[in-house]
């Protein structure tokens, strides 16, 4: 029964209250890193070639990706979400300094508002306000999430649409409607035109469906949801295949950038990285090609090093330093312990929370699993602290599901069997099939 009267009616509005105060002082970190760098227009790496290719989309209509200029033909270097991004404010606006700052502007509003598909996300797993509001939370202050808004890089519409979809698959699953299946289709597609790398371990949340008490033995009921996430997923999809079809004579999926990363992973500890490449004169056609036969050729004839490297090796690499660091301690230099201090935090209890979550919830086992192949994924490529930027999302869920069961048992630890009989309950409420709901969650 739910509370009555003005007490009852705070009560049930203070998690949105809340979450509205963890969005404002997301919007307020974003907003004063904006500020601090308002007239610092400085482009170089990615974020130089994106806005090169960009003003080529708009300049030219040649969608083309190359490094420090115009490609000056067509090519499927990037996928096209970021791209089409950018060349969308650009077309509006002329002038090139304010297209960097209508930009910053828009990733300021998509980075808050990721707090809030995070808290979304959270509390329809585990239906846990305390959880979700804090995992919100970490989304907010975490520096490289706030730092990410006034770069020109993907980061920001990934993590959004990253989320946006983890969402909209929950309640798909929950509500078991068409269109919410088709709605996650459509946001993984979205996800995928920025950022490819989620599309192999896509049909994850399916075979978890599929071993679920609420979805064992229907078949059919489960082939016509997957039919109606591919649909979704297809129709998105579609244009940038037709596109490459007919422009480039050839059947890309995704994008074939892929190949350079690829390469520079292939070198244990990034030692004399590509420099047997460049000895053998071979050109940018022949990446995947070569670091296939290093793959091969390493763990034939050094099976140790390379297992460690492809292991402990690129993890170290991913999560030893948090990405951006060095702006923190040229900014705010008495900020840069803290800074690290937090992402080591949310590194080790993130970790922690997520194996503990996995033992006593069939939901978080699932999100756990995800997690650790989207991890693997990652571990192909050549390691940087910016490939850890999605992956931190799910160590905050642990590290918030672990912090608040911590506090739940030490409020339980003078009623023992209390906390046990809570334990039993909740890990029978996380693991029983759940009927389609409706209300502000999705339903």
């Amino acid at each position: 029964m739910r509370p009555q009267g003005i007490n009852g009616r705070i009560r049930r509005r203070m998690p949105w209250m809340l979450l509205l105060l963890i969005v404002l002082l997301a919007f307020f970190l974003r907003w004063g890193v904006w500020m601090k760098n308002l007239t610092d227009f400085t482009l170089k790496g990615d974020a130089l070639n994106y806005h090169i290719m960009a003003h080529q989309i708009v300049e030219d209509g040649v969608y083309g990706y190359a490094l420090g200029r115009k490609s000056g033909e067509p090519n499927a270097y990037v996928t096209p979400g970021y791209p089409l991004f950018l060349s969308a404010v650009y077309a509006v606006v002329e002038d090139p300094y304010r297209q960097i700052s209508v930009v910053r502007g828009i990733q300021v509003l998509v980075g808050s508002l990721t707090c809030v598909l995070a808290y979304l996300v959270v509390h329809r797993l585990l239906r846990r306000n305390d959880v979700a509001l804090l995992t919100a939370f970490f989304v907010a202050i975490y520096p490289p999430y706030v730092q990410s808004a006034i770069q020109l890089l993907t980061e920001v519409l990934a993590l959004a649409t990253l989320l946006l979809y983890g969402w909209l698959a929950v309640v798909a699953f929950e509500t078991r409607k068409a269109a919410h299946h088709f709605a996650a289709g459509v946001a993984l597609a979205l996800h995928v035109l920025v950022r490819p790398v989620l599309l192999p371990v896509a049909i994850l949340p399916f075979l978890f469906a599929l071993r679920s008490e609420a979805w064992r033995g229907r078949w059919r009921e489960w082939a016509t949801a997957g039919a109606w996430t591919a649909f979704g997923f297809v129709l998105l999809m579609l244009p940038w295949w037709v596109r490459n079809a007919v422009v480039l004579d050839q059947v890309i999926l995704t994008a074939t950038g892929s190949a350079n990363p690829f390469l520079a992973g292939t070198y244990p500890y990034l030692k004399n990285m590509l420099a047997d490449f460049y000895a053998l004169g071979l050109t940018s056609e022949d990446q995947g090609w070569f670091a296939r036969q290093r793959l091969i050729k390493g763990f034939t004839t050094e099976p140790l090093l390379y297992l460690k490297w492809y292991t402990i090796g690129k993890i170290q690499f991913l999560f030893e330093k948090p990405w951006l660091y060095q702006q923190i301690d040229d900014w705010f230099p008495a900020l840069s312990p803290w800074n690290h201090r937090l992402h080591a935090a949310i590194c080790g209890f993130g970790a922690a929370g997520l194996l503990y979550g996995a033992v006593v919830s069939r939901r978080l086992r699932a999100v756990a699993a995800f997690g650790a192949l989207f991890l693997a994924l990652y571990l192909l490529f050549v390691p940087t602290t910016l490939y850890a930027y999605p992956f931190m999302a799910f160590l905050m869920l642990g590290t918030a599901f672990l912090l608040c069961e911590g506090m739940r048992a030490l409020r339980s630890a003078r009623r023992p069997h209390r906390f046990v009989d809570r334990m039993a309950l909740e890990q029978a409420r996380w693991d029983s099939p759940q009927p389609p709901r409706r209300g502000m969650f999705g339903g």
